[in-house]
Parts: structure tokens; C-alpha cells; sequence
């Protein structure tokens, strides 16, 4: 079992964590967070943190790394949240002195000059670097070698962030978000050089490097271990609750047409090119070209043929093809079998051969990847492949991803092993061993801190037990939860709604006139309705929503069980680990989900907040029995009270709003 520390003491050492501080005094249990941290670092381990929104998670993580003598490398899905640690790093700088460089490397397409206002390709972008004809990429290089003007343009922006951060933020607020990432842009457009390019340097230098998760956990890892050395750095996870599913949604290979299409299309240009050439001197022959179309031709018949939304046998798959190329070299009077093996050699060999020819881009698609994952996956019972409705593609995902070996060679948890130290953080860890399970932490050597508490004095979690939002009664219910949207804005106008559906979403503002929708607005009023699904991503990873006074999630938001690979995922964990226990796997992110939606809300720790969550499973459910009570964050349990119909409701509101009198506007 994991250790769960909750409250460390209190050091008396106030001071050794204040040189990398920029803030006059700690907040509510920070200093035992950092302790917690320290100890992580100084273990070489791996530790997990559950702390609410607006705790300070980034600087409290931040502080013990510096104090250690690390660098930071903070991943984290939003461009929000990677600003967040940028800020800190710039506050430290300010107050306490310190030059600490960062380092913002985003993908190529937001970062390119050279097709700025122009579709961006990445075969593009290498075409025009291997035929030197981007002016931006030629001027950041001598030789192999930075150039002067590269050069210059990081010592500009070192100058920035060491001597005058607070320029950095709009307005020189530094309460504010800082501009970064912008501000490097421009320098790097002055000075007339590759943005991407230059940023890769920063990198080899930064003491804190901000990245998507996608430069850990894909092969790409590879090329950041060009620019650092993992074991300088500790890596932090920010909403590491999202990683495990941005994990599943990228540990998927697939075969479209119309990759195939396009490799097709790439070859017949090139053979059209090249016809002139001698044939010792051409990138690729016409059998290379048959080759490509009769495979092709087969990927079609699978898809044609084989049936949509049911499990495939890998190995058919393979023998389809197998049997295919054998079939037509019979035909041309051939003798001999090709191998699979052979047809992914020769596939690879094809492409390969399309990247190294001159004039052209490189090959779009790689077929072969999917057909090496094909083969190691033969024989594998934790894996799907089947055709989904839209008969494009063929895919193959991982019903769980603890054992799966990522793009990059590695493991998930390998993957943490590979820095000095790993901090996963996030307002929502909810059930610690299940998270660990997932993803493949080792129990014992991971350590968990959850806040106990949160120093909110004046805020009201409702669980409202009188409707659940299965999908047999949603209709049924529809009017009733309007009518609970209602009694709320009787009290206070200030209402976010939060729908597990659009549909639901569309309902409801169609219900009620005044409300809106919260989704296309930058920043939500302090004195309207709005209502959000709860499953797009204006839900998390914005506080736009801070100045909103209550919240309301209507329905527990569980996974789509019509979803055909949720429901072969769902079948595999039931008979591996029995019904219950799969049900705690699948079923976990969806309080959540929740959570963190009414996390934008109180991020406010000052004004006074209502929270509902109106489904009686939050409670009690008939088959999780307090599984999904249980898993509603510790700091958030005190602000409990269960009330059983509108009357309850009502009481509650009416005894909080005279505990907290508000204008309701």
C-alpha cells in the first residue's frame, strides 16, 4: 500500500523553502506541501497531490525543486496552466533576485513564420529545410552552429526575464498572465529567425521548461532528450488526472485509406518524376508502385468487407493481406510466399525511400507502424482491433494502458523513472490506488498527500438525492432538474449549469430565456446564468468562471456505455477484474470531471459559493453503493449537505443565504 500523508508538523524552517518564494507569507498548508515535496526529491521518488484549485499547486512544487538544486519540467495539456509555471518562475526572478531562464516549446505550427497565414504542413516545414529555401531556419544556423542573430535574440530574451520580468506580464501586472511565450516570438521575428529552432536552445539552457504532455509520453521523448538530461530535472505533472486519458486517446494505432491513398498518390508523383531517370537512379520502381496499390487494394476489401464495430482477429488481418499478395503472385506465374513480416519491410522500405527523394515531401503516412503493431499484438487479449462505424479506418487500442509500451520504447511509469524525481499534482486524484493502478505506479514506492481542508469559510456542497440521471429516465427527469435550475436562480441569478451532454446543454437554455451559453463567452458575468456541457473543455482548464457565485451539476457524468470500445474495455476489465472493481476503473473519472468544473467556481476562496451535485448516486449508487462519495476530494467533505427534494433544498440555500446575504442581480 501507498503511504497517505495528510498533515505533516509544521516546520520550524520556515525560511528554507523562502529564497525561491516570491510571496510574503505561505497560504493554508502550503509549507507541509512542500515539506511533503522535499522529501519526494530527496527520496528520488514519485509522489501524488490532491489540493484544490487556487491552492497554489505550481509554486508549492516549484519552491522544494529550486531548493534542491533541480530544474523544473512541467507538463501540462493547457496553455493556461504552462503560463501559470512561467509566472511563478518570473515572480521568483522579481522578488527573490534569482535568474531562473524558461523555456515555452509549443508545437511547430504555432510557432512558424514561414507559413505564417498559410496551411501548415510538417512536410513542408522539412521540405523547405532540406532545400534551404526558409530564410528563418537558414539565418538561426552557421554551419551547425547558432548563429550571431539567434544568439542574440535568446540573450534578449534572457535579459527580459532576468532584469525585467514584470515587462513580460500585460500592463507589468505580474498578478496578471504572463506573455511569454509572445514576447520570445517577437524577439525571434525581429531578429528574422526560426521561433521553433531558437526555443530548442532555450531549452538547453532553462531552469524551467513547460511542455505539453505529448514531448514525454510519444517518440518525441527522443528528441527532448537531445536537449536536456531527464536526471537533471524533476518532472511535474499538472492535472495529472487528464494524463491517464490523454494516454488512452494517443496509445491507439490505426490504418486509414486514406493515408494510404496519399502514400499512393506521393508514389505515382515521384515515379512520374523520375521517368527520365535511369533506373539505377531512381527513388522508387513501378513494382513499388504495384506493390503500394495492391496494398491498397486490400486495405479496402477489409474494410469493405469485415464487419464494423466487432473485435478482428489481428491474425486475420494479417493473413488477409498474406494471402492476397500470394494469390496475385500465383496469377503472374510466380512461385514463393511473401511473409507478413516482408510486406512491413518492404512498406518501411517504400517510405523511407519517399522521404530521401529529391523534390518531394516526406511520406504522409507510415502504414508499417500500424502493421508492426499488428503483429506484436497478435497473440495480446488487452488489446482491440476493429473497424469503427465510419468504415475509414482500422484501429487497434489498449484496454489498459499500465503494461502498454508507448511509442517512445518506454512505459508510462518507465517514462517518470527516466528524470530524478516525479510530482503528479491535480485538484482531483479522487481514489489514489485505482489512479496508481492505471497507470502503473508502484504502490509502495509512491508516496499521496491530500488536503484535508480548504480555508473556505463561506461554501455550501449540496448533494441532492431526489433524481439520477440514468439514461432511461433523462427525459423523464428533464423538467424536474429545470425546476431545481429555477429554485436556485430565485436566490441568486449568479448560476453556472453544468449538462453531461450538449443536448441536455441546448435543453436547458432553451428552458430558461435568460441563461446562456457559457462555452463561447471569454469570461463569464458575475450576475447571469449560463449553462456548459461538462464534457468540452471550456469546462476545466479556464477560470473564466471564477466570478460566478454558484454552480450546479446536473447528472453524474459517466463514460458513453454505446461507445463500441468503452463497451470491449468494459467487458475485458469484468472478466479480468470482476464486475465491481471494473466499475471503479471505468467509472472513476466522472466526480472527477465534476470536481473540477466546480473547482473554477471556488477557486474564489473570498465570496460566498453554492455547489450542487444533483444525482443521488453522488450519495448512493445502487451498484457502487459510496464509491463515488467516497472519491469527492477530502478538503471538500466539511461543506457536505445531503438534502432529499426541493424543500431540502430550498432550506438550504435559504439558511445559507442568510448566513451570506448576496444581491442578486
Amino acid at each position: 500500500m501507498s503511504e497517505i500523508i495528510g498533515e505533516p508538523e509544521e516546520s520550524e524552517k520556515l525560511e528554507k523553502f523562502m529564497s525561491f518564494f516570491p510571496y510574503p507569507e505561505f497560504k493554508p498548508q502550503q509549507l507541509p506541501v512542500m515539506e511533503f515535496v522535499s522529501e519526494i526529491i530527496e527520496k528520488e521518488g514519485i509522489g501524488l497531490i490532491e489540493a484544490y484549485c487556487g491552492f497554489g499547486k505550481t509554486i508549492s512544487t516549484f519552491a522544494p525543486v529550486f531548493e534542491a538544486g533541480k530544474k523544473v519540467l512541467l507538463l501540462s495539456p493547457t496553455h493556461t496552466a504552462r503560463n501559470a509555471g512561467v509566472a511563478e518562475a518570473l515572480r521568483i526572478n522579481k522578488v527573490n533576485g534569482k535568474k531562473l531562464m524558461v523555456a515555452d516549446l509549443r508545437s511547430k505550427s504555432a510557432m512558424c513564420f514561414m507559413f505564417q497565414g498559410k496551411r501548415f504542413s510538417y512536410e513542408a516545414c522539412w521540405k523547405v529545410k532540406k532545400f534551404k529555401q526558409c530564410p528563418f531556419y537558414k539565418a538561426t544556423y552557421y554551419g551547425k552552429d547558432l548563429s550571431k542573430k539567434a544568439e542574440k535574440a535568446i540573450k534578449q530574451a534572457e535579459e527580459l526575464v532576468f532584469n525585467n520580468p514584470e515587462q513580460i506580464f500585460s500592463g507589468n501586472n505580474m498578478d496578471k498572465e504572463p506573455n511569454f511565450f509572445k514576447e520570445f516570438e517577437k524577439i525571434s521575428e525581429e531578429n528574422g529567425v526560426c521561433f521553433y529552432e531558437t526555443m530548442k536552445h532555450v531549452i538547453k539552457k532553462a531552469d524551467v521548461v513547460v511542455l505539453d504532455y505529448y514531448w514525454c509520453f510519444t517518440d518525441i521523448f527522443a528528441l527532448l532528450k537531445m536537449l536536456i538530461d531527464p536526471k537533471d530535472f524533476v518532472l511535474l505533472v499538472d492535472e495529472a488526472d487528464l494524463l491517464i486519458d490523454r494516454l488512452y486517446n494517443n496509445l491507439h494505432a490505426k490504418l486509414t485509406f486514406q493515408g494510404v491513398k496519399d502514400l499512393l498518390s506521393q508514389s505515382k508523383k515521384i515515379i512520374k518524376s523520375e521517368e527520365n531517370l535511369e533506373d539505377e537512379k531512381k527513388t522508387l520502381s513501378k513494382a513499388d508502385f504495384e506493390f503500394l496499390k495492391e496494398f491498397s487494394n486490400y486495405t479496402v476489401e477489409i474494410l469493405r468487407f469485415l464487419p464494423q464495430k466487432k473485435p478482428l482477429l489481428p491474425e486475420k488481418l494479417m493473413w488477409h493481406y498474406v494471402s492476397g499478395f500470394k494469390k496475385s503472385s500465383q496469377e503472374a506465374g510466380l512461385e514463393g510466399v511473401i511473409e507478413f513480416d516482408d510486406i512491413v519491410k518492404n512498406i518501411e522500405r517504400i517510405t523511407e525511400s519517399i522521404d530521401s527523394s529529391n523534390g518531394s515531401e516526406k511520406a504522409r503516412f507510415r502504414p508499417h507502424l500500424f502493421l508492426e503493431k499488428l503483429g506484436k499484438i497478435r497473440r495480446s487479449e488487452q488489446h482491440l482491433t476493429f473497424i469503427p462505424e465510419s468504415q475509414e479506418e482500422i484501429s487497434i487500442k489498449p484496454f489498459e494502458i499500465n503494461t502498454e509500451t508507448l511509442s517512445s520504447g518506454l512505459t508510462s511509469a518507465e517514462t517518470l523513472e527516466q528524470f530524478y524525481s516525479t510530482i503528479l499534482f491535480s485538484a482531483t486524484i479522487g481514489d489514489e490506488n485505482l489512479f496508481m493502478e492505471e497507470f502503473g505506479l508502484n504502490k509502495k514506492q509512491t508516496k499521496v498527500f491530500k488536503l484535508s481542508h480548504m480555508p473556505h469559510e463561506n461554501l455550501v456542497l449540496i448533494i441532492d438525492t431526489e433524481l439520477d440521471s440514468t439514461f432511461k429516465k433523462r427525459l423523464e427527469n428533464a423538467p424536474k432538474y429545470t425546476e431545481k435550475v429555477k429554485l436556485l436562480l430565485e436566490q441568486d441569478s449568479s448560476l453556472l449549469v453544468s449538462c453531461c451532454n450538449q443536448f441536455e446543454t441546448d435543453q436547458m437554455i432553451e428552458a430558461i430565456p435568460s441563461m446562456e451559453s457559457g462555452q463561447d463567452n471569454e469570461n463569464l458575468a458575475a450576475g447571469k446564468p449560463y449553462a456548459i456541457n461538462i464534457r468540452t473543455k471550456h469546462a476545466r482548464s479556464t477560470n473564466k468562471a471564477s466570478k460566478v457565485r454558484n454552480c450546479i451539476v446536473i447528472g453524474l457524468p459517466l463514460p458513453d456505455y454505446s461507445d463500441f470500445y468503452f463497451g470491449q474495455r468494459k467487458k475485458y476489465l469484468e472478466e479480468k477484474y470482476g464486475k465491481k472493481h471494473a466499475g471503479k476503473l471505468i467509472n472513476r473519472k466522472a466526480v472527477d470531471l465534476a470536481v473540477q468544473l466546480m473547482g473554477r467556481i471556488t477557486r474564489d476562496l473570498k465570496n460566498p459559493k453554492v455547489l450542487v451535485l444533483a444525482d443521488k448516486r453522488y450519495k448512493n449508487d445502487y451498484f457502487l453503493q459510496d464509491f463515488y462519495y467516497e472519491i469527492i476530494p477530502k478538503y471538500l467533505k466539511p461543506y457536505i449537505k445531503i438534502v432529499g427534494n426541493n424543500q431540502g433544498l430550498k432550506e438550504e440555500l435559504n439558511k445559507f443565504q442568510k448566513k451570506n446575504p448576496t444581491t442578486s442581480t
